[in-house]
């Protein structure tokens, strides 16, 4: 989550949505007091991280009145597939990491370990992967911190109501970014992109990058498990 009181900004940060190129980007006005690393929220009693929901935010005492919302979306094909990337990344890399409390490392590493465990039945494999997701993970906010793999609109809507002032697109991120600093008159800004994918692929003529990866089975129940997101930020569903 990134916060700027005196541009009345609070930018949340769905899981695979440039939130790294985001942060560092907007750095020099981001004055939240939370760390983007797992950690303890005192206020909602649990450990969470940089990729806050929107139900938790309006729990939190930054939610005042005038702080408008901003998020960036992103196709759910895309989302997808490169959580399935991030995920074998992190199994590599954040048991390594330093944590505020031994408590939470454990947490964090019996939450990668479940996930591993996912991967290793799935052979690594993308497809079987994601079908092998039991319907909680991508509901039950707060049960593995480590795969938030939930519907972009729970960062956006709040009782099906839009909450959010502003929404970006990933696959316009450059112009849409120009529109997010010209709406809260955003003036001192970086331009680095801090987490590029190293994964090179064709898109499709919807700027879909990853959607020629994900099999029929895996393209129907992403057409289902994220309807709500195709009809709320308009992406075209492909017919499985």
């Amino acid at each position: 989550m990134i916060l700027s009181p005196a541009h009345q900004l609070a930018m949340l940060l769905p899981w695979k949505t440039a939130s790294q190129t985001l942060r560092s980007r907007l750095q020099a006005i981001n004055q939240s007091p939370y760390t983007e690393n797992f950690h303890l929220n005192t206020t909602l009693h649990r450990v969470v991280h940089q990729h806050l929901v929107l139900a938790d935010f309006l729990k939190l005492p930054e939610n005042k009145p005038g702080m408008q919302l901003a998020v960036f979306v992103r196709n759910p094909y895309d989302r997808v597939y490169s959580g399935f990337m991030q995920l074998m990344r992190d199994v590599a890399s954040q048991p390594k990491w330093v944590f505020e409390a031994p408590w939470i490392g454990a947490l964090v590493r019996q939450q990668l370990s479940e996930n591993f465990e996912s991967l290793c039945k799935a052979q690594f494999n993308v497809n079987r992967w994601f079908l092998s997701l039991p319907e909680y993970a991508f509901h039950d906010v707060g049960r593995n911190s480590s795969l938030p793999l939930y519907p972009a609109h729970f960062w956006t809507h709040s009782d099906g109501q839009l909450r959010a002032a502003f929404i970006g697109k990933v696959e316009n991120f450059e112009a849409d970014f120009v529109k997010l600093t010209e709406q809260f008159n955003i003036l001192d800004f970086g331009h680095e992109d801090a987490n590029r994918s190293q994964v090179k692929t064709t898109p499709d003529a919807r700027n879909y990058h990853y959607v020629q990866k994900l099999g029929a089975r895996t393209i129907a129940r992403i057409n289902d498990v994220f309807a709500a997101d195709f009809a709320y930020f308009g992406y075209d569903k492909i017919k499985p």
